[in-house]
């Protein structure tokens, strides 16, 4: 689903982004995604698992993986997003079904009845009220374009258009309807995101600006409730009884807790005192082998992220030189991609392209069909310093900036995430920069999630390293996001040539011409414009109890599906 922004590295490594892809998983000893026959539960039915860095409890304002998952653990929109090990699925859930017109405009989905936690119902209006607030211009919601295939709804968002005309709406508490400019095959995975829950506006009304940021008295309407948020540090969440399927949630209790350094999570996990993790380094291969052992259970795979740095075009450090293509591609090249996935971190793909490995278009793989716009280039600048500051040089020159004395150019990396592997890291990265080009790096650390991406959204640093993760399986997932004064786009980019060739990609249904303009859109940002410099696209690699049951890993979904999990054989 994007999936919106991924967070780096992630405190102990849960390495939050979305599970890997579809049937490109492996699982060794996988009983978790075979339920046992008997059933024989534990009585005590807890899962222990590292924190989310939840930046807001908003289903509107959620554009993180973090958040997300949070709210797909308490909230349910018309369909879930669940993978048994055989690849995702879009299952029937606040709609128990929908059906489309002929030519695909109109979108038509039954509601079941089904309640919040405060015992109110949950009705269509939910839904429409939820549409029209991420449309309402007032609001400024990031993922607001998301809903743009929405007749009306760009006009609306943009302050060109009325409310009144967009094309959402409920016939009645049961039912409701959305009618599109084009058809989208996508448009169901989309609306499926946290983003477009349902949501009730008395609550938020009565709450103000409580809303999102604490849990008393918010009402849920998903398989768990939020019983208590020390933000930053712990979360519990609890069976919700009344979830319209509670008979299916086995789980009790969920306890989220913050590990900051990756060798007190390996601790934890080796104790059994957490239930999952991710891995890093050397805990790869050794967890590995123990999990072909049979010690505990390892999920692998293509996930479909893509981490790149992010350069801020407003920037006015060093002269503005940020403001320059050559001089952003130049930085961008200058690190080694393969030392920091093979050597660094021990995992992940070096990436030359925004679209990762784990995408399809027309049924094949992406990648198999279009190069990666900066793998040529690579092979001239990386590790060539020499060429690397002749290019930086050109793009001073377009500056009228000096050129003898490249010391003179200082900027500010802004690493998210404080533990010593995110910081050391961070450190690479800046030296890779230093070395090869002979500019100054300095690395400003940011540990709380929810300020690091005010700070990106406020165009408040130099350069970062971030990412996106897919809200659906297509190209388009990654390159609408760089639209002129997109609410996802934190780099001040904008281009009306990209713009129109967007426009162009919407509602083209001969697949030839489309994998063209796609092409050119990824060309355009990162071969020509040099807004982003791509450096990794992200993997799998998780390790759970052998007593974890049913813990679901999605591609489009939440990082996490608790809702099937249940613990057998823990005592």
């Amino acid at each position: 689903m994007k999936r919106k922004i991924l967070a780096v590295l992630l405190s102990a490594t849960m390495l939050l982004t979305v599970a890997g892809c579809g049937n490109s998983n492996k699982t060794s000893n996988n009983s978790s995604n075979n339920s046992s026959n008997s059933e024989k539960l534990d009585d005590e039915q807890v899962l222990n698992t590292i924190y989310f860095e939840v930046a807001t409890l908003d289903a509107n304002d959620c554009t993180d993986n973090q958040s997300s998952s949070i709210l797909a653990a308490v909230q349910e929109g018309l369909t879930r997003v669940e993978n048994d090990g055989t690849g995702d699925k879009l299952v029937p859930a606040g709609a128990e079904s929908w059906e489309t017109s002929e030519d695909g405009l109109t979108w038509t989905f039954h509601l079941r009845k089904t309640n919040w936690s405060d015992g109110e119902p949950v009705v269509a209006q939910n839904y429409v009220d939820s549409f029209m607030r991420i449309l309402n211009p007032d609001n400024g919601f990031a993922y607001a374009f998301l809903a743009y295939d929405i007749v009306g709804a760009e006009e609306y968002n943009t302050g060109s258009g009325s409310a009144d005309a967009v094309g959402v709406k409920a016939i009645d508490d049961q039912t409701l309807q959305f009618n599109l400019k084009y058809a989208v095959p996508y448009f169901l995975s989309k609306i499926s995101y946290a983003t477009f829950h349902p949501i009730r506006l008395d609550v938020i009304e009565r709450l103000g600006d409580k809303y999102a940021s604490e849990i008393k008295d918010t009402v849920y309407n998903g398989p768990f409730i939020i019983e208590s948020w020390d933000n930053g540090n712990s979360m519990v969440l609890v069976k919700n009884d009344t979830y319209w399927d509670a008979d299916s949630v086995k789980l009790d209790r969920i306890n989220l807790t913050q590990v900051k350094e990756f060798a007190t999570q390996a601790q934890l996990f080796e104790n059994q005192e957490l239930d999952v993790t991710g891995a890093q380094t050397d805990y790869i291969e050794k967890w590995t082998q123990q999990a072909e052992n049979g010690e505990f259970q390892m999920q692998t795979g293509d996930e479909p992220g893509s981490f790149y740095l992010y350069f801020n075009q407003t920037s006015e450090s060093a002269n503005g030189i940020l403001k320059n293509a050559k001089i952003r591609k130049a930085i961008g090249l200058a690190i080694d991609r393969d030392v920091y996935t093979n050597d660094l971190v021990g995992r992940y793909q070096s990436s030359y392209g925004i679209i990762p490995t784990a995408i399809n278009f027309n049924d094949k793989k992406y990648r198999d069909q279009v190069e990666e716009p900066l793998a040529d280039e690579a092979k001239t600048y990386v590790n060539n310093p020499d060429k690397l500051k002749e290019l930086f040089k050109e793009g001073l020159t377009e500056l009228s900036l000096q050129t003898d004395d490249l010391s003179q150019y200082s900027l500010t990396y802004l690493c998210q995430g404080d533990s010593e592997l995110q910081k050391q890291r961070a450190e690479w990265i800046s030296q890779q920069i230093e070395s090869n080009l002979g500019i100054n790096i300095e690395v400003e650390t940011q540990g709380d999630w929810g300020i690091y991406l005010n700070t990106m959204d406020k165009l408040e640093y130099d350069f970062t390293l971030s990412g996106w993760s897919a809200d659906y399986d297509d190209p388009m997932t990654f390159l609408d996001i760089w639209v002129s004064n997109g609410g996802n786009n934190h780099t001040g980019y904008a281009n009306a040539e990209y713009d129109e060739l967007l426009k162009s990609a919407k509602g083209e249904n001969d697949q030839a011409k489309l994998l063209e303009i796609y092409e050119k859109l990824e060309n355009k940002l990162i071969e020509e414009d040099a807004v982003i410099s791509p450096v990794y696209y992200t993997d799998t690699v998780r390790f759970y109890q052998n007593y974890v049951k049913d813990l679901q890993f999605t591609s489009f979904g939440a990082v996490y599906e608790f809702k099937h999990a249940y613990i057998e054989g823990k005592n």
